[in-house]
């Protein structure tokens, strides 16, 4: 085998910058694009969201916020957001106090309208400020990140090679690699590489739509960015547009190579948008001026698979991430790094994303972004 790293990361996204940033010592990060973060990392519209509801994903949210904000603003910017609730204005109690608890100020505001324009005259039953809430670019994030580790692109890895029950190397498009340790950080890919050396892990791919209006008043730099949590609409301005999106859910597995960026539906454009308008007055007028979809992965139990794997010694996970990569990935990294260095994190309960857990055979996809419409898969 040529070459014999220490630690060699599969994936240059957020989640593999990441671990390279917090492991001690080199690390050799291999991406099969030509470009480091174009896949999940590049689809997503930015937002850095801590108000949400389950305890494993906040607890990530929260220690990567706090990872985000010693970048400083480099990656980063404070615009504010403000989550609406249009049926059940008691969904986010429990998100609320414990972001509170963290020292964290979020306000209960009466008129969403007097913070954030774009919600003039929407139907809210209640509706929450997070005055410090971000935004980030993942391009600068990844540089930075990446900037200590040896990064090659154009590298497709095949396989896992297993001598003697544990992971010794990888199978790749350049010929074989040795390693001593490797982490999966290879997002929609990571449950069919991992197949490769005979582990199940139901990881599963999903296609997320995001859509750009043209030119809207509003949508200035400085405006908050909204989430309709009961609805399954987010969006923020984006040079003078908004670019948003009703949180779309259809499975679908990972292209044989790189590239999971793909086109709009019309249909589904317009669909979104007829919610859109009939929830907010204040861009009626609106028209559309482009989107893409990208791929979202998600374990059954919606959350990641962080650390090392039980069933092989060698192999270590972070992946599974689903929609909140942006706002956990310095977590994830400082985690999986902690993890890697004989340390588990005292911050994570192991088996809260140990990557071997016991997972639903069956499980929710929310084609509508809502509980609304959900159905029911198994793989």
């Amino acid at each position: 085998m040529a070459c014999n790293p220490r630690t060699v990361i599969i994936g240059a996204g957020l989640a593999g910058a990441a671990v390279a940033h917090f492991l001690d010592g080199p690390a050799l990060v291999l991406e099969q694009g030509s470009q480091a973060g174009a896949e999940a990392s590049a689809q997503n519209a930015g937002m850095v969201r801590l108000l949400v509801e389950d305890p494993v994903e906040r607890r990530l949210a929260l220690r990567g916020e706090a990872r985000l904000r010693e970048l400083g603003e480099e990656g980063s910017r404070v615009t504010g957001a403000v989550h609406g609730l249009v049926h059940d204005p008691g969904e986010l109690d429990d998100a609320v106090a414990a972001l509170r608890a963290a020292g964290h100020e979020v306000q209960s505001v009466d008129r969403a309208a007097d913070v954030a324009p774009v919600l003039a005259g929407a139907a809210l039953r209640r509706a929450w400020y997070v005055p410090g809430a971000r935004v980030a670019d993942p391009h600068a994030l990844i540089q930075r990140l990446l900037a200590g580790a040896e990064l090659r692109r154009g590298v497709q890895v095949r396989s896992l090679i297993v001598e003697s029950g544990r992971l010794v190397g990888l199978q790749t498009s350049q010929g074989p690699l040795h390693a001593e340790r490797v982490v999966l950080a290879a997002g929609a890919w990571a449950g069919a590489l991992a197949a490769t050396a005979g582990l199940h892990r139901p990881l599963f791919p999903v296609r997320r739509s995001l859509l750009l209006t043209t030119p809207h008043p509003l949508a200035r730099p400085e405006h908050p960015w909204c989430w309709l949590e009961d609805l399954g609409l987010y969006l923020r301005p984006e040079a003078g547009r908004w670019l948003l999106s009703g949180c779309d859910e259809r499975v679908e597995a990972a292209p044989q190579g790189p590239g999971s960026r793909g086109e709009l539906d019309p249909d589904w454009r317009d669909q979104v948008g007829e919610r859109l308008l009939a929830t907010l007055p204040a861009i009626e007028e609106v028209g559309w001026s482009g989107g893409w979809t990208g791929l979202r992965t998600f374990a059954p139990d919606r959350r990641p698979l962080l650390g090392p794997d039980p069933e092989l010694p060698g192999l270590f996970w972070a992946a599974g991430l689903g929609g909140f990569g942006l706002t956990a990935h310095l977590a994830v990294g400082e985690a999986v790094a902690a993890w890697l260095g004989g340390a588990p994190p005292a911050w994570l309960r192991s088996e809260e994303v140990d990557p071997g857990r016991t997972m639903p055979r069956r499980w929710v996809i929310r084609p509508l972004g809502t509980h609304h419409g959900s159905r029911l898969v198994s793989g």
